[in-house]
């Protein structure tokens, strides 16, 4: 954490060399999660040539890194930083729901820099921020998220107890995040959606959670505008009253697709998001 500290205060060139030095050694030598970035790009864009994906292997490498510098120099940030770094297009569309007192949930993906807007929202918007998280096996990597992620007024909830927590203050305005292009357990509740070019699994817990509350639901689109600079625009997904369960994951499915083929180097294609697909969790579902 001392490093994360110091280097914060560096020029953004200095830490941006650094990380670009280690994403060159993360691809060239040490080969970090080469296979599952090829066979995800080769998947999801299957009419392109071999050079065209190879180009965004590489690109995805040193846009990765990036994230990462700008997460650390973001632990000094001021709130002027965030207005000027992470500009927010359509604040005025969050403000109406919660200026009548109503909580907002608000959908991502791992797209751009996944982890700014949620600070950049909590900065500007004038309203709480909270974000649903997945706990980190590693305790001293997770206690380094946990401060870096509240240092700038967010709120992190578990997922596991995430419905339990957002009912016990349903009526409380706020912005509740949630980053769900995950792929679920395959033992766990799922939805299948084209996704990509290939049926995909999706977690229905944002579903639920809308349904349960009746929140309004958005898409947090952000869009890499130059080397640590973003725009975030909110989407409508899904707005209440809900007469039966809404079609939260279809409409998010969509729309994220969209924001992944605008500039597909930007997506987070080291995750397994395909290590199984709808057969395989059915026969494990019959077993």
């Amino acid at each position: 954490m001392i490093f994360v500290k110091i280097a914060s205060w560096l020029p953004f060139w200095w830490i941006y060399f650094w990380f670009r030095m280690t994403a060159y050694f993360a691809f060239y030598v040490l080969k970090y999660r080469r296979g599952v970035v090829h066979e995800n790009i080769k998947k999801s864009f299957p009419d392109l040539s071999d050079e065209d994906r190879l180009k965004i292997e590489k690109q995805f490498y040193l846009q990765f890194m990036e994230v990462f510098a700008e997460f650390t120099k973001s632990y000094s940030f001021k709130k002027k930083d965030w207005e000027q770094r992470c500009k927010l297009i359509n604040p005025e569309v969050l403000q109406a729901h919660l200026s009548k007192g109503e909580p907002i949930l608000l959908l991502s993906g791992h797209v751009a820099n996944w982890e700014w807007p949620a600070h950049a929202i909590s900065q500007q918007i004038g309203y709480p921020m909270e974000f649903l998280f997945k706990s980190i096996k590693k305790e001293s990597y997770q206690g380094i998220m946990h401060k870096l992620r509240t240092r700038h007024g967010g709120l992190p909830i578990p997922k596991d107890t995430a419905l339990r927590e957002i009912i016990k203050r349903k009526n409380v305005p706020r912005v509740i995040g949630m980053i769900a292009d995950q792929i679920p357990s395959m033992g766990t509740e799922k939805r299948w959606v084209n996704f990509l070019n290939q049926e995909s699994a999706f977690y229905v817990g944002a579903e639920k959670i809308a349904s349960s509350v009746n929140y309004p639901v958005y898409f947090s689109d952000t869009v890499r505008v130059s080397k640590g600079h973003y725009e975030v625009t909110f989407r409508p997904i899904a707005q209440p009253p809900y007469a039966e369960s809404p079609a939260v994951i279809e409409k998010y499915a969509q729309l994220l697709e969209e924001a992944i083929n605008r500039n597909p180097a930007d997506y987070l294609w080291s995750h397994k998001r395909w290590k199984y697909n709808r057969k395989q969790a059915d026969t494990a579902s019959n077993q």
